[in-house]
């Protein structure tokens, strides 16, 4: 099949949203991934957000619009290197301190790139951060399907928007039937500061292959009841989780990076501003220009060992 100047190759990766291929421009040569979707007001406004925050190292670039009747292909760039939940799945969402530092500098810049663009992304998961190349030391924020934009920094929603387990407190606390299971400390609303929870979420998984709070689902549970246990787990375990924070492994700078970011008040949660301030992300090697926007440098893998970011 051809779509304009790209032919389709493999599915590779369906959803709600519709299909994801392999694709190739004929005249170049240049492969691509092709989104496909129905036609619709919010998958043309995802692809004004997406070309809004295109052109930095660490989004995903946004290529093409192509429009047919009934449905719309996004021509994005392709990611050689797949996703980070694929890659940290393989070795069990265990990866080394230095890797998942290298990551998080990266994600940081990426998210204060679309901010300063009046974007936050608001679905920050391991699903959705790609690897632009197949060594995994460049990574690319991707899916920007639940971002929205900020015409005022300080902008307030009450659309939830995201994935559950990765969802800030404020977010949960915007289901209907959920208001009455957040605490004193949780506002009725959510800001572009919703995404740092979703960070220290990430950072928490990648190194200890856990979510800090979540719960079993029981399959009789309704999607509320999820919600609204998931919400009470948090304000219940906020200080059990400080504490065993003690018992890490890890260093104390990402201990701290971590419990600075899963604040249960936004007002008190780190800005991505003092993350990247950090001692925690100011210990990560520098890329060889110094810079937060260029490809941290790694070495390829060897004698089957998982490349070292960084």
């Amino acid at each position: 099949m051809v779509v304009g100047g790209y032919a389709l190759g493999p599915e590779l990766g369906s959803g709600a949203f519709g299909q994801v291929y392999k694709g190739l421009a004929r005249k170049t040569g240049r492969v691509v991934a092709i989104k496909e979707t129905a036609r619709s007001a919010e998958g043309i406004k995802e692809w004004d957000v997406m070309s809004l925050v295109s052109g930095h190292a660490h989004v995903v670039q946004a290529i093409e619009l192509i429009e047919h009747a009934q449905r719309v292909f996004y021509i994005l760039e392709y990611a050689h290197g797949g996703d980070l939940f694929t890659y940290a799945k393989r070795y069990g969402f265990k990866l080394p301190e230095e890797d998942v530092r290298t990551i998080t500098r990266q994600i940081v810049a990426a998210l204060q790139h679309i901010n300063a663009r009046g974007v936050a992304h608001f679905d920050l998961k391991p699903a959705n951060v790609l690897f632009r190349d197949a060594e995994h030391s460049h990574i690319l924020l991707a899916d920007f399907g639940a971002a929205k934009l900020l015409d005022k920094p300080d902008r307030l929603f009450t659309r939830p928007a995201g994935t559950v387990q990765y969802m800030a407190p404020e977010v949960l606390a915007c289901y209907h039937g959920a208001e009455d299971a957040a605490g004193e400390d949780v506002p009725r609303g959510f800001s572009k500061l919703a995404d740092n929870w979703s960070l220290g979420i990430l950072v928490h998984v990648l190194l200890h292959g856990c979510f800090p709070f979540a719960l079993h689902k029981d399959e009789q549970t309704t999607p509320l009841q999820h919600i609204r246990a998931q919400l009470k787990a948090i304000l219940a375990r906020r200080q059990l989780f400080i504490g065993n924070c003690a018992q890490s492994p890890c260093s104390t700078d990402v201990q701290d990076f971590i419990n600075r970011l899963l604040e249960i008040s936004p007002a008190r949660r780190m800005t991505l501003a003092e993350a990247r301030a950090h001692p925690w992300l100011r210990g990560a090697q520098a890329s060889k220009h110094g810079r937060d926007d260029s490809p941290a440098e790694s070495s390829s893998a060897q004698g089957g060992k998982r490349p070292r970011l960084g």
